[in-house]
């Protein structure tokens, strides 16, 4: 069967019928290219364009850390024609922006939670850093001396580094980023000490050397990097935090389209070649719907929330 059929087959008879899509569909990514949430964009956009029978066109928008991207998809028309993909950043940011210019619950629908990660502390072989046993002591050798990059202010990265600071009692030297991919090129050049990054975006140059992985974010190791200890087993007993990416659309979008576009997605993430390349990287396919992603969001906020507040992190 052609694989378009192969699409149109795995979507509900009434999201087919539906057919909303009259034009090119839009997703805009709230990073910059090469970041994890462009790789997972990238990745779905041919098969959702089939399923839609339009294309679907990628564009990228990481100003100030993703927000640009979540102000403009939040007022864009209803319609199912401009879509939002982004990850944690749409409730840390939402938190830490008190006139963001979106309620992270208010403002979208969500459309389909897709894939679950952990986070990654990542250093540079030309640190001399070891493992994360070796990180905690050079940090507590000489508080504040260790540049951390973060791929961007009160993101996941930056909440999770501050938990763990909190937790160990450390003391890094942040660095901000507009987003994971310069983040982690400038580590790749040594501009930086280490990064704290959605494990897809950096799987292969720790797979080939140029980084090296210190540990996870999630309770147990990821299957992709499976040598990478967990934060948990080594120097946090407890720590479990896991990033999401997802899709939106503007809020008021009509239930029909959101099924439609959901269905799509699905059958986009259940393609063998995407379902392959993405579990490779360690993205963990969920694929979930609206009710469960609005849930996700909701829990989320209040857990980030709670850090930025504790933490006394303040907008830039």
């Amino acid at each position: 069967m052609h694989r378009r059929a192969l699409l149109a087959a795995a979507l509900p008879f009434s999201a087919r019928a539906a057919g909303f899509a009259t034009r090119p569909v839009k997703i805009l990514v709230s990073a910059a290219a090469g970041a994890s949430l462009d790789i997972l964009a990238r990745a779905i956009a041919p098969g959702l364009g089939q399923a839609l029978g339009q294309a679907v066109v990628v564009e990228n928008q990481g100003g100030a850390g993703g927000l640009v991207a979540m102000q403009q998809v939040a007022r864009m028309p209803p319609d199912g024609h401009t879509l939002l993909l982004t990850g944690d950043g749409l409730v840390t940011l939402g938190a830490l922006h008190r006139e963001a210019g979106f309620d992270p619950r208010g403002s979208f629908a969500p459309v389909t939670l897709a894939v679950r990660a952990a986070q990654i502390l990542v250093t540079h072989p030309g640190t001399g850093i070891a493992d994360v046993r070796h990180y905690v002591a050079r940090v507590k050798a000489a508080p504040g001396s260790l540049n951390m990059g973060l791929p961007g202010w009160g993101g996941i990265a930056h909440l999770i580094n501050e938990m763990l600071n909190r937790q160990l009692g450390l003391r890094v030297e942040y660095i901000p980023y507009r987003g994971g991919a310069p983040a982690a090129l400038d580590l790749l050049a040594r501009q930086v000490d280490a990064i704290i990054i959605t494990l897809p975006a950096v799987t292969e140059q720790v797979r080939e050397g140029r980084l090296v992985g210190l540990a996870v974010s999630t309770a147990r190791r990821d299957p992709a990097l499976p040598e990478v200890p967990s934060l948990a087993e080594t120097v946090a007993p407890g720590f479990d935090v896991e990033s999401f990416q997802g899709v939106l659309a503007p809020a008021g979008t009509p239930a029909a389209v959101v099924a439609e576009l959901h269905a799509g997605i699905s059958a986009a993430l259940a393609l063998p070649a995407v379902k392959a390349r993405l579990t490779e990287l360690g993205y963990e396919i969920v694929a979930a719907g609206p009710a469960a992603f609005a849930e996700r969001i909701a829990v989320l906020g209040e857990r980030f929330g709670q850090v930025i507040r504790e933490a006394g992190i303040t907008a830039r």
